[in-house]
């Protein structure tokens, strides 16, 4: 179970708010920080952020790889006034959860230990409010979904920037070469030199434990990325997929989501009981120039585009549906 951390508030601070005419994202819902036990005095930290009027869906945003929780918090604030308790957290051995492993961690650990802990989480809250649980996946967020022992009790899922990225599936020419060089050179001779993957080296975001990093180099030369692994592929419970699940290609995200790469997973759900879709997204479409692979969790694009995805998911999930 986890530990919930309460800071202090002001009873008085939305009244105040709303006496001077200021918009106060607290006076519709609650934040507050939780901690999830992993082994001996270790925990991931993640964070709550819940509606406080009706519950409408218990959701988990899953991050992408070496991106930090704080990232989200707009997302997560505008699913709460939506009315979704969602909950954020820091992978192992990155940004506030940097402690929780003596020797960092690795890409299996995040996605077999970290994330089903945190789903966990959001599975009991949903249960307890009798209300369907949503996934929202972020890169490695999204393609560690069929790996989820709690598959069978998701009820639906939106992954943006999603996909099972081994070099080949980018397109012909310098990108494809480009990939390669990635996975096959660039990252094992950083690790060799620094003994991480640094965040300069990807532009951004948090250092990868050396773990991370080279699941990532080796999972990405191997034909079907991580699902080419043997230890990996046993994992798989796509047969336990039974909700709807929304997989958006973003079109100028070259560089981490090409469509291949893309359709190869939302492919793994073939035979599934449930849905899994391809959906496209442009940035005319929201009105920008550029969205590529992180802009569309940021907030000045998320007004424009996050109703325009999660309308099309509640639309397909009765569950989901009715104002909070």
């Amino acid at each position: 179970m986890s530990a919930t951390l309460q800071a202090p508030r002001s009873p008085n601070l939305a009244l105040l708010h709303a006496s001077l005419g200021l918009a106060d994202e607290a006076a519709v819902h609650d934040e507050h920080p939780v901690l999830l036990p992993l082994s001996g005095q270790h925990h991931l930290h993640a964070r709550w952020y819940a509606p406080r009027g009706r519950l409408r869906a218990a959701a988990l945003i899953a991050p992408a790889t070496g991106v930090p929780q704080r990232f989200y918090a707009g997302l997560a604030r505008w699913l709460a006034a939506r009315g979704y308790a969602t909950l954020t957290l820091d992978y192992a051995g990155l940004s506030a959860s940097r402690a929780a492993v003596a020797e960092g961690a690795s890409m299996r650990d995040w996605m077999l230990r970290d994330l089903p802990l945190a789903l966990d989480e959001v599975q009991a809250r949903a249960r307890e409010a009798q209300v369907p649980v949503v996934w929202i996946g972020h890169s490695l967020g999204g393609h560690a979904l069929p790996l989820q022992p709690g598959l069978q009790g998701i009820d639906a899922a939106l992954c943006i920037g999603a996909q099972l990225p081994a070099f080949h599936r980018w397109p012909a020419g310098h990108r494809r070469w480009g990939a390669r060089f990635f996975f096959q050179r660039y990252v094992p001779w950083l690790v060799r030199w620094t003994g991480r993957l640094p965040r300069w080296a990807l532009g951004g975001g948090e250092d990868l434990p050396a773990a991370a990093a080279m699941d990532w180099s080796r999972w990405g030369q191997l034909p079907n990325y991580y699902a080419s692994d043997p230890d990996m592929a046993v994992r798989l419970r796509v047969p336990d997929w039974r909700g709807v699940a929304h997989f958006w290609c973003v079109s100028d995200d070259w560089v981490f989501g090409p469509e291949p790469a893309v359709q190869a997973l939302v492919d793994a759900f073939d035979g599934a009981p449930g849905v899994a879709e391809l959906h496209r997204l442009r940035p005319q479409d929201v009105g920008r120039r550029r969205l590529g692979h992180f802009a569309p969790f940021a907030r000045h694009v998320g007004e424009r585009l996050w109703p325009r995805v999660f309308d099309r998911l509640e639309a397909a999930v009765p569950a989901l549906r009715g104002a909070p």
